[in-house]
C-alpha cells in the first residue's frame, strides 16, 4: 500500500461516522425526496448507508482497487432498488459524499478520494446487479435445492433433513449434494434476506438447518486414509458466515486430512495460537465482504511472523474475492479457491507439490 492509500484508508477510518453525518445532512437538505427513501427515519437511514459506502471505500482505497469499491456501490444500489428506493438515492447520497470528501478531506488525498468516488458513480450508470432468485430447477440437484430451500422457508426442518439424506441414500455423493443442492440453496438465502424476502430469524434458522444436515451427511462418510497433515480453517474476525468455510473443512476431512474449524469471526491472536497448538500445515481463511480484506492481510502478517518461513500454507476464499483473483497474492497468501473442491486439489499441490494425494 502506497503513502497515499494509506493516509486516505487512515482517515476514512477514523471520520466514517462524522463524514457520513455531514453528507446524509446535505442530502436531506439538497434532496427532500430523499427522506422517502431512507424512511422511516431519513437520517439514521441516509447515515448508515453512507457509513457502509466509507467502510468499502477504506477497503478498496487500502488494496488499491477502485473497481472493488464500484462493485460494492452497485451491489448497495441493486438492495436499494430491491426494497422499492430509486437508483436516484444512490446517486444523491454518493455525490454528497463526493461534496463532503472534497471538502474534508487534507489536500493531498482529495483527487485519490475523488476517482474511487467517481469509479462508484460510474457504476450506477451500468446494468443493476442482478439480485433475482437463481435456483433453477433443470437438474435433479437443482430441483431438490429447491425443495429444500421450501422446507426451509415453511420451517419444517425434519422434511428439510429428510430430503437431504434420503438423496443421499439415493448414492448422491456427499460432495455433489453440499456444492449442488445446499451451498446454491444457502446462496438463496442470504439473498433473500438481503432484499428483505425473508428477515434475519428465518435466515438464521436456516443456516443452522444446513449446518445440522452438512453434520449429518458427514457421519455416512467415506474418508481417505490419513495424509498425516492438518488443515485448519477460520472465518476471520469480522466475519460471521462460515457455512462455505465449514464446506472446505469438510472437503478436506474427506479427502484423509484432520481438519480444524474454527468457526466464525476468529480474533487473529486466537488463530495464530491454534495454527502453532495443532502443528498445522494449510491454512483456510474466508472472507465474505470487502471490509474484511484488510484483516485478511493482518492474519496472514501475524501468522508469517509468528512461524517459520515457508512452514505453512495459506488459501483463501469466500465472497469478497470472487472477481478479484488477483488480490489473495497481494495479500501474502499462497492462493485461492472459489469451492471446497479447488480448495482440496490446491491444497494437495501446494503441501504434496501434486494435485494427487501423496
Amino acid at each position: 500500500m502506497n503513502e497515499k492509500n494509506s493516509f486516505l484508508t487512515r482517515v476514512l477510518d477514523k471520520g466514517t461516522s462524522a463524514l457520513a453525518s455531514y453528507a446524509a445532512a446535505d442530502l436531506l437538505s439538497s434532496h427532500p425526496d430523499a427522506k422517502l427513501g431512507f424512511a422511516p427515519d431519513p437520517f439514521s437511514g441516509s447515515k448508515n448507508w453512507l457509513e457502509a459506502r466509507l467502510q468499502e471505500m477504506s477497503a478498496a482505497v487500502a488494496v488499491g482497487e477502485p473497481k472493488i469499491f464500484a462493485a460494492q456501490v452497485q451491489w448497495a444500489d441493486a438492495l436499494l432498488i430491491s426494497r422499492g428506493r430509486g437508483n436516484e438515492h444512490s446517486r444523491a447520497s454518493l455525490t454528497c459524499l463526493r461534496d463532503v470528501l472534497a471538502r474534508q478531506l487534507p489536500e493531498m488525498v482529495r483527487a485519490l478520494a475523488a476517482e474511487y468516488l467517481d469509479r462508484g458513480l460510474n457504476a450506477l450508470d451500468q446494468d443493476p446487479t442482478e439480485l433475482s432468485a437463481r435456483l433453477e430447477p433443470t437438474t435433479i440437484e437443482s430441483r431438490l435445492a429447491t425443495r429444500y430451500l421450501i422446507a426451509l422457508l415453511e420451517g419444517d426442518r425434519r422434511r428439510a433433513i429428510q430430503l437431504i439424506l434420503d438423496a443421499a441414500g439415493e448414492k448422491h455423493t456427499i460432495a455433489d449434494l453440499y456444492t449442488r443442492v445446499l451451498m446454491p440453496a444457502q446462496v438463496e438465502v442470504g439473498r433473500m434476506w438481503h432484499t428483505d424476502e425473508i428477515n434475519v430469524v428465518e435466515e438464521h434458522f436456516a443456516s443452522a438447518t444446513t449446518k445440522m444436515v452438512m453434520a449429518q451427511l458427514m457421519t455416512r462418510a467415506r474418508f481417505n486414509s490419513s495424509n498425516g497433515k492438518t488443515m485448519l480453517a477460520a472465518a476471520v474476525a469480522g466475519n460471521h458466515i462460515d457455512i462455505g468455510l465449514q464446506a472446505v473443512a469438510n472437503f478436506f476431512e474427506l479427502d484423509g486430512w484432520r481438519t480444524v474449524q474454527l468457526g466464525a469471526d476468529v480474533p487473529t491472536a486466537d488463530l495464530v495460537n491454534s495454527v502453532d497448538f495443532f502443528g498445522v500445515d494449510i491454512l483456510g481463511l474466508s472472507a465474505s465482504q470487502s471490509v474484511q480484506l484488510e484483516t485478511i492481510r493482518e492474519t496472514i502478517k501475524a501468522v508469517r511472523l509468528a512461524k517459520p518461513a515457508g512452514s505453512i500454507k495459506i488459501l483463501v476464499g469466500g465472497f469478497a474475492f470472487v472477481g478479484y483473483e488477483s488480490l489473495p497474492r497481494q495479500l501474502g497468501a499462497d492462493g485461492y479457491a472459489p469451492d471446497p473442491a479447488s480448495a482440496v486439489e490446491l491444497g494437495r499441490q501446494l503441501v504434496f507439490g501434486s494435485a494427487r494425494r501423496a
